[in-house]
C-alpha cells in the first residue's frame, strides 16, 4: 500500500541521520535536468538548511558558479520503520569548500513522504530454516512486520522475484513457526542477498504474536550485549 503526506521540516528532519544516501538535481529555470547524481547528508540547521556533500563531477563544478534561478531537488529514504521515500524542491543558498566539499539549500516549507509499506517493520536478527523450490537453507532473519519481512541469505542461493517460499523460526515458542510468502524484490546486501518478503494471508495470521516475540528476543539479546561489554569495561 502507498499512501502520501506532506511534513514540516521540523517533524521530516529527526528521521534523516548524517550519512543518509540521497539523490541531488539541479534544474534550470525551464525545468530541464542540468545534474542528477549521488550524494549524502552531511547535516542540517532547523528551519534554515540542509547541508549535502557535493557530488564530484566537473560539470556540477561549473553550474554551481552561478545558480540563480536553478532549482535543487533533493530525494531519499528516511529511517522510519515504514520505508518512506521523501522528496523536496528548493534553492541553493550557498556553496561551501571547507571542511570539506557541501551544498547547503534551503529548508523548504513542506515536503512529501511517500509510505511504501502498510505496516512498520522492526530490526530483529534470527536464524531461520529456509525451504525454496525443496531447497533448505540456512538465512538470517533481519526485519519483521505483520505483512512481511526481510531475509538475508548467502549469494550462492539463486532466488528470483515471484518465487514462493517457507521459512522456520524455531526456538521463539513451544514449538517451530513456519511462514510461507511471496519474494518481493531481491538486492544485493554486502556479501549476500536480501529478499523482502511478502506474507501469504495464512501466514499473516501468527505475525503479530511473532512479531511481539522477536521484538522481546531481539531486545533482549541487546541488552545482554550491553551488559557483558560493561562488566569487562
Amino acid at each position: 500500500m502507498k499512501t502520501t503526506d506532506i511534513l514540516t521540516p521540523s517533524a521530516f528532519l529527526p528521521t534523516l541521520p548524517v550519512g543518509t544516501p540521497l539523490t541531488f538535481e539541479l534544474r534550470y529555470k525551464d525545468k530541464i535536468k542540468a545534474f542528477g547524481g549521488a550524494s549524502r547528508l552531511i547535516g542540517y540547521r532547523e528551519k534554515k538548511y540542509i547541508l549535502l556533500e557535493t557530488p564530484t563531477d566537473p560539470e556540477l563544478s561549473k553550474l554551481l558558479t552561478d545558480t540563480s534561478g536553478m532549482q535543487a531537488v533533493v530525494r531519499g529514504l528516511t529511517s522510519s520503520r515504514y520505508g518512506e521515500i521523501f522528496a523536496f524542491k528548493s534553492h541553493i543558498l550557498s556553496v561551501l569548500h571547507r571542511p570539506e566539499k557541501m551544498i547547503a539549500i534551503a529548508l523548504p516549507p513542506q515536503v512529501s513522504i511517500h509510505r511504501m509499506r502498510s505496516d512498520a517493520r522492526y530490526a530483529v536478527s534470527r536464524i531461520v530454516h529456509l525451504i525454496i523450490d525443496g531447497r533448505k537453507a540456512l538465512a538470517k532473519l533481519s526485519d519483521f512486520s505483520l505483512s512481511g519481512c526481510a531475509i538475508r541469505v548467502s549469494s550462492s542461493q539463486f532466488i528470483d522475484e515471484g518465487e514462493t517460499l517457507k521459512f522456520v523460526i524455531n526456538a521463539l515458542f513451544d514449538h517451530p513457526v513456519e511462514f510461507e510468502g511471496t519474494v518481493m524484490n531481491v538486492t544485493s546486501n554486502g556479501e549476500g542477498v536480501q529478499l523482502g518478503i511478502k506474507f501469504s494471508d495464512a501466514s499473516k495470521s501468527k505475525s503479530r504474536d511473532t512479531l511481539a516475540k522477536l521484538i522481546l528476543a531481539f531486545e533482549l539479546s541487546a541488552d545482554n550485549s550491553t551488559s557483558a561489554v560493561s562488566t569487562v569495561s
